[in-house]
């Protein structure tokens, strides 16, 4: 997974109505794990107010609010333009294809439709060509 991807999504999200109903009063750190790279996004009163990146292992990857993690096999699958199916969907990710998502669980079932969108926007602004 290319880290303009990740970066990309903060401005998406700052222009989306949907990312900004799905997300209002949330103040987290959302945590993507692709293999063993993090992605590290901080939400600040429903605003997607920056992204980072370290290695998983490293104490700056924490502390998150919710971490979903899965290898870049199954993010490349999970952002694809036409994703398969069961990859449509985060859920489906988790429940089909070993998507691990820990920390907060009443924070990520409340703010589901705000993880969901922020998967579309990075869905829509992933590259289409020269994709590994």
């Amino acid at each position: 997974m290319t880290d303009p991807t990740f970066a990309a999504v903060v401005a998406l999200a700052g222009d989306d109505g949907e990312w900004r109903v799905a997300a209002r009063m949330w103040n987290a750190v959302l945590r993507f794990d692709v293999d063993q790279v993090a992605h590290l996004f901080r939400i600040e009163d429903g605003r997607l107010a920056g992204h980072a990146v370290c290695a998983a292992s490293d104490p700056a990857a924490t502390p998150y609010t919710v971490r979903v993690a899965a290898p870049a096999d199954g993010w490349r699958e999970l952002l694809a333009p036409v994703p398969r199916p069961f990859y449509q969907d985060l859920y489906g990710a988790m429940t089909r294809h070993g998507f691990v998502v820990d920390g907060d669980f009443e924070t990520f079932f409340a703010y589901y439709p705000a993880v969901r969108r922020l998967v579309e926007l990075l869905r829509d602004a992933r590259p289409r060509e020269g994709i590994a």
